[in-house]
């Protein structure tokens, strides 16, 4: 007779089971395009997007709707049977989208199931499968991960991996994780077990490393470690919905307030110093530690440097290194365009910067 601790085992695992197949259902393709001169409607895009309320409220990226600096006029998605997933959509699950909210800083757009294929009306009592929103705030490193979409690779069909969380990046605001996720995945769905949604897959970066091989603590040689997925949060998710629900949302971009910081560093001579790392870190840190850097750069043979990303207005730390200088450190207000900082670095003694052979 099966133990206790079998059947509860055995409880879980089909709720789980259960779990995984509603938040699939919920998981479509998204197809994007324009009306050509017949009427017809040419696709010029296809990727993915997730049901977030059972109003037909659909969740994906904002780059996916749009088509350079405009919005797809026709916009729909295509559902996946629940009890065939391995199946390509079906017309009968085809339905056209409208745009309803919009968060440009997250590239996050919440669009509305308002007809079917053909464009007619959907009955009023009409209500769709909606995945549950789980809680991305807790996710340590290594938990478990999935991600569900269509892929331009085999994207006629759901294609779902299986990965774990490789890190955070609070400045940015994106969960980086090790799970497959490659072009057209983008705007499906990062969940976990139990089928909750953690996040939206929406870009992949090179994850591309300088490290040491010398020894002298200075990186040396450039590796290549694949590529890093990353997912915006389901809180952001969460409050763009909660804004739709209580009519506090925009359909027009916003804004981007991101500020680019692009600088040189010098010795005092006035002198460009090649090859010193630069670091952003968070007010007051003295420390380029996992928990307080930011995002760093490297200074080019003619000394200059430039973070790879914009960062928000606020209070920063720059901290630079060298080889034969002193660390620099200086707090700064960043508050405008294009900031160009000007760092003038500190010789260490000759005593220091380039021990003396001892005399044969």
């Amino acid at each position: 007779m099966p133990s206790g601790f079998f059947l509860l085992f055995l409880f879980f695992w089909l709720q789980d089971a259960a779990s995984w197949q509603e938040a699939l259902s919920a998981v479509g393709q998204m197809m994007a395009g324009e009306k050509d001169s017949t009427g017809a409607v040419a696709f010029k895009l296809e990727s993915s997007g997730v049901i977030v309320d059972s109003q037909g409220i659909v969740a994906t990226n904002y780059h996916v709707i749009r088509d350079r600096d405009k919005t797809f006029p026709e916009i729909y998605i295509n559902l996946i049977d629940p009890q065939n997933p391995y199946r390509p959509p079906e017309r009968s699950r085809l339905y056209k989208l409208e745009v309803v909210a919009i968060d440009a800083a997250s590239d996050l757009a919440l669009l509305k199931i308002i007809a079917d294929a053909d464009g007619r009306p959907l009955p009023r009592n009409l209500t769709f499968r909606a995945i549950p929103l789980g809680s991305s705030e807790k996710l340590s490193f290594l938990d478990e991960i999935y991600a569900a979409g269509f892929p331009k690779a085999g994207g006629a069909t759901l294609t779902v991996t299986q990965g774990q969380i490789s890190g955070k990046e609070e400045r940015e605001g994106w969960l980086k994780i090790d799970a497959q996720v490659t072009h057209g995945s983008s705007g499906g769905a990062a969940i976990n077990r139990r089928g909750e949604l953690l996040g939206i897959p929406t870009k992949v970066r090179p994850d591309v490393q300088e490290v040491d091989t010398d020894g002298d603590g200075f990186p040396d040689k450039t590796v290549s470690f694949g590529t890093v997925a990353l997912i915006r949060p389901v809180e952001s998710v969460r409050t763009l919905l909660d804004q739709w629900r209580q009519g506090r949302f925009s359909t027009e971009p916003i804004p981007d307030d991101l500020l680019t910081i692009r600088g040189l560093v010098q010795n005092r001579s006035g002198n460009s110093v090649a090859g010193a790392l630069v670091g952003l870190l968070k007010p007051g840190s003295t420390q380029a530690s996992v928990e307080n850097l930011l995002t760093w750069s490297r200074a080019d043979e003619n000394g200059i440097f430039q973070f790879p990303a914009p960062v928000a207005p606020g209070l920063y730390t720059i901290r630079v290194r060298a080889e034969g200088y002193e660390i620099f450190l200086q707090s700064f207000s960043l508050n405008q365009k294009n900031f160009r900082p000007i760092v003038r670095l500190q010789a260490l003694p000759s005593s220091e910067a380039e021990p003396v052979p001892p005399k044969p």
